[in-house]
């Protein structure tokens, strides 16, 4: 992948994709932990873990197989299946060849490593070269394999697709990047079919920027997954707001669930040129809107491309972490939940409320959308409520039952979430 200027729009942005180490190789330098920036809870409150303690027990008696095995395919409702057990994937891309050309092997495996010790289970990663790196690119899936982590290959070569479709690491291909700016529709399905004539057990995946206008429905039931490209945080005078997420992630759903298609968010995680990287409470907003939403995966854009690293920028590490538990938790309700959204009253209008009704008990996001201004917010739960118990210790809590609404007020791009009973 390579990255372009940025460009603001009144929506959303897209991005244009972008042997064994020798024991010569010089040394990477071993990247610093730093604090991320904290999403602003002073005026709300914290949940404990005393609060949450029961709440997270039953999800984490829900919990799904960490490292599934097997084929590879699209439940009809847009869920992933690996080995018929449903997964979500999240994690990252990794423009490998953007390393030092010295420590490119190095490099890729040890940030497959920094992935998956933040609790992500997906990456989707380049070859260095459909041949030549073959042997490289075996060791890294190995590797990946050790670490339950899955890899989209974005290579849908002959030799590359007979080489690596029985690993168990595979996920699967991405044919194409950006395809409805790059490529035409009957493009996309010519590679879907080829890929899927190699390899009818892994998936095609490709992504592209949907936008207000435009969904691009033509693109969709020619690959098994799309990933939706939203990348708002650009340099200072940039025109895009962070509300951008919600409405074209909930394009990318629709879409993908009238052709089956597993809907994944492309999410920011770093910084355009003359732009800074996101917030903590930036990165958490994008990502809960996207789940909001209805996406069944989210590939954060990126852990290494030929301007950013973060190996090296450190600053989104704990809030990366946090966001990797929680949803590993939520997982199980994310997927195989009834996700309803409920109507929402406040004094600006801006925030957004789901609920998710599995196995018996129900749980609600309730999102402030607003970048700046406070919201004061109604929902009203249906089939009543009597108990409202915080999800996550550590996340801002401000809201209550009154009379079976749940009321209160959020501060600016908050994300809050509850078990309700």
């Amino acid at each position: 992948m390579q990255k372009f200027a940025p460009l603001a729009c009144a929506l959303t942005l897209f991005l244009a994709a972008c042997s064994a180490p020798q024991p010569t190789s010089p040394a990477l330098p071993a990247p610093q932990d730093t604090p991320a920036p904290q999403t602003d809870v002073a005026a709300e409150g914290v949940a404990t873990e005393q609060e949450t303690a029961a709440a997270t027990a039953a999800l984490e008696a829900l919990s799904l197989n960490p490292a599934p095995v097997g084929a590879a395919s699209v439940r009809p409702d847009g869920t992933l299946l690996v080995g018929e057990a449903p997964m979500f994937p999240m994690g990252f891309y990794h423009v490998s060849w953007a390393a030092e050309r010295s420590v490119q092997v190095q490099k890729r495996l040890r940030d497959m490593h920094a992935v998956a010790d933040l609790g992500f289970n997906t990456m989707n990663v380049t070859m260095f070269d459909p041949e030549a790196d073959l042997q490289q690119f075996g060791q890294l899936l190995d590797a990946a394999h050790g670490r339950g982590m899955k890899l989209f290959v974005e290579d849908f070569g002959d030799v590359s697709i007979n080489t690596f479709k029985t690993h168990p690491a595979t996920l699967g291909w991405m044919i194409a990047d950006d395809c409805n700016a790059r490529i035409t529709p009957e493009e996309l399905e010519r590679r879907h079919l080829a890929t899927k004539a190699l390899d009818p057990h892994h998936l095609t995946y490709t992504s592209m920027a949907i936008s207000y206008s435009n969904s691009h429905p033509e693109f969709f039931g020619r690959a098994d997954a799309v990933g939706n490209q939203s990348y708002p945080v650009g340099p200072a005078g940039y025109g895009d707001s962070l509300t951008v997420v919600y409405p074209v992630m909930q394009r990318l759903v629709a879409e993908s669930a009238r052709t089956g298609t597993l809907p994944i968010a492309n999410l920011q995680s770093f910084r355009w040129p003359g732009g800074r990287y996101p917030t903590a409470t930036e990165l958490n907003s994008m990502t809960n809107q996207a789940l909001g939403a209805g996406v069944k995966g989210i590939l954060y854009y990126t852990y290494l491309d030929n301007a950013n690293d973060l190996a090296t920028y450190t600053g989104l590490r704990t809030e990366l972490k946090k966001l990797a538990a929680e949803i590993k938790l939520l997982a199980p309700v994310l997927l195989n939940g009834q996700r309803q959204t409920l109507a929402l009253t406040g004094n600006l209008g801006e925030a957004r409320a789901t609920l998710w009704t599995h196995g018996g008990r129900r749980y609600l996001q309730v999102l402030s959308l607003n970048e700046t201004q406070r919201q004061s917010v109604k929902v009203t739960v249906p089939g009543g409520a009597t108990t409202l118990t915080p999800l996550f210790a550590g996340r801002a809590k401000s809201l209550t039952l009154k009379a079976g609404a749940v009321t209160g007020s959020l501060t600016p791009l908050t994300a809050q979430w509850y078990e309700v009973r």
